[in-house]
């Protein structure tokens, strides 16, 4: 790996390929901390893949970032309008473990936070798995807060709390 900083972009439509194969790591290694499960995922054919990095290259109504160190993605962040329109959701952010706690993952908010901001979002909300302490501590750390409101998590057990930050605050 290499020695520099990793570099936060947006994903391109011809890496749905990367795209896939992080998402399917992260499901599989940290299953607990993650709505989807890594069973459905990899089911999912080659085309619903192109069509979500295609949809969120195009970054209108949803977005997807890749930290790359040298030719690997060591995180990544997605986000979506919501129903709101002035209203965007964090979702599916991952650090390599390896990587964990320099900051990139704030970096990685930070660029959602920017991708919102360009579409005249007001806030960013987020859920995260209740028994998944560290991520909730760096999300605090980023401006977000709980909003009280928690669903069950589907298809296991335990639920996830929803967190708001205003993006002038990310």
């Amino acid at each position: 790996m290499s020695d520099t900083e990793p570099t936060i972009r947006a994903v391109r439509a011809d890496e749905w390929r990367l795209w896939r194969d992080v998402r399917l790591r992260m499901l599989r290694e940290e299953a607990t901390h993650f709505g989807t499960r890594w069973e459905d995922a990899s089911r999912e054919p080659d085309e619903r893949w192109q069509a979500w990095a295609e949809e969120a290259a195009r970054g209108e109504t949803r977005v997807l970032f890749a930290a790359e160190a040298g030719e690997r993605w060591v995180g990544v962040v997605g986000a979506f309008l919501r129903v709101d329109p002035r209203e965007a959701q964090l979702i599916s952010m991952w650090v390599d473990p390896a990587l964990r706690g320099q900051g990139l993952a704030e970096r990685l908010i930070r660029a959602v936070a920017e991708w919102a901001r360009s579409r005249g979002c007001d806030d960013v909300y987020l859920f995260v798995q209740e028994p998944n302490v560290r991520a909730r501590q760096l999300y605090e750390r980023a401006g977000f807060l709980p909003t009280g409101d928690r669903e069950r998590v589907p298809r296991r057990r335990g639920f996830k709390a929803l967190y708001r930050s205003p993006v002038a605050e990310l």
